[in-house]
């Protein structure tokens, strides 16, 4: 039983030592594979618990071995397993049961069964074929996983064993079934064999060979626990890309920014230049009501009885009125009078008529824009100057 225990602490020592140094490998460079990455220590964890047959299979000679089926009988097993990457793994597992088999020299033994109850620990190398051939999926049903390992075999310990307790190292392999229920259970079947010296079997089943083989089928459940998935692994090529793109992400930002601040200081500026305007433009309202308007200067200019041609007299008064019109941008109007005391009212609208219009074209033809001129003319229906004379009512008045 000393054997057994020290047996149980190495393998388990062996399967958390190698585990931890595989982590710890990882952690300045994660270990990268097809894609992904190794997680942490407490990730990927599954407990497992099956029940099944077991087979030892040896030669025995002169001696009837039994039919195949009278030789199976019971396994039970647990193991504990711990995957690295999504192809690796350890497992550690105790394995019991019993064999059933016969003696091979019926005349020392007789021909009854031996029962030969056994505990197989070992740690095992996992290979997760489906994901190695087939690249990681999350939505995958099956996988077929084959591994290999090494432990303590020990037959015959207990108190209705037929012969002395014995136990051996051995080797192990086989092929692990597992078909996914949900996230975190799984059904497994595993079909194993093992090899160990023959020596530890009894005596009675003993025929001093070599080594002997074992089999057994079992079928279980196993738990998954802790994180089960795996995170994608990058290339330094993705990741460098990635960067560069953010980086380029980022100075086209600062020059967005950059240039929203210019745009933001133009608008300010141009704020405080139409404020600015604003008030110039009130101070020049205020200034323009505080001026009084100048006032157009008026003149007359008069015609002989019965003329509305200009006379020099009438010329020179007008020569004189363009110079102080010409360049402003004032209304003139001009009116066109005739007195009451000659002529007819139809003959002094008319006559009243022409000479306004003689003004009007001695003032355009002196550089007053015609634009600037309003003709007007009332005959004798109004007096320019009331009451006096004819003579001074002959007249064109201009405002």
């Amino acid at each position: 039983m000393k054997k057994i225990l020290l047996s149980v602490l190495v393998l388990a020592f062996a399967m958390v030592s190698t585990t931890a140094m595989a982590q710890e490998e990882t952690k300045p460079a994660k270990l990268r594979w097809q894609g992904h990455v190794t997680n942490g220590f407490w990730s990927n964890w599954e407990v497992s618990a099956g029940f099944g047959n077991s087979y030892l299979d040896i030669n025995t000679k002169g001696s009837d071995p039994g039919k195949f089926l009278s030789r199976n009988s019971w396994n039970a097993n647990f193991a504990i397993t711990k995957w690295i990457v999504p192809i690796v793994g350890v497992r550690a597992q105790l394995d019991g049961g019993q064999f059933l088999n016969y003696s091979p020299d019926a005349s020392v033994y007789g021909d009854n069964v031996f029962k030969s109850p056994y505990i197989f620990v070992h740690a095992d190398a996992m290979l997760n074929l489906s994901n190695w051939i087939g690249g990681y999926r999350e939505d995958r049903v099956y996988y077929a996983i084959p591994y290999a390992g090494f432990g303590y075999h020990a037959t015959t310990f207990t108190k209705d064993a037929i012969a002395p307790k014995n136990g051996e190292y051995a080797f192990t392999a086989g092929l692990l079934n597992k078909f996914r229920v949900c996230k975190f259970l799984d059904i497994e079947l595993e079909l194993r064999g093992w090899l160990f010296p023959q020596r530890d079997l009894a005596p009675q089943i003993n025929e001093s060979g070599a080594f002997a083989t074992a089999f057994s089928a079992s079928i279980g459940v196993a738990y998954r626990f802790n994180k089960r998935g795996w995170d994608r692994a990058y290339t330094q090529a993705e990741i460098d890309g990635y960067l560069a793109a953010i980086a380029d992400r980022d100075n086209k930002l600062t020059d967005a920014n950059n240039k929203l601040t210019d745009a933001n200081n133009k608008i300010n500026d141009l704020d405080n230049e139409n404020d600015r305007l604003k008030k110039d433009l009130d101070e020049c309202n205020k200034a323009r009501k505080a001026i009084k308007p100048a006032k157009t200067p008026e003149t007359v200019v008069f015609f002989n009885f019965n003329q509305s041609t200009l006379t020099g007299y009438s010329k020179a008064t007008l020569k004189n009125y363009v110079a102080q019109v010409k360049d402003g941008d004032e209304k003139l109007t001009v009116t066109g009078y005739a007195d009451k005391q000659t002529g007819t009212a139809e003959v002094n609208d008319r006559i009243s008529k022409k000479r306004a219009e003689a003004v009007k074209s001695f003032l355009v033809e002196n550089g007053v824009a015609a634009e600037r001129i309003d003709v007007q003319w009332v005959g004798s229906s109004e007096a320019a100057f009331a009451g006096d004379g004819a003579r001074i009512n002959r007249c064109v008045v201009i405002r």
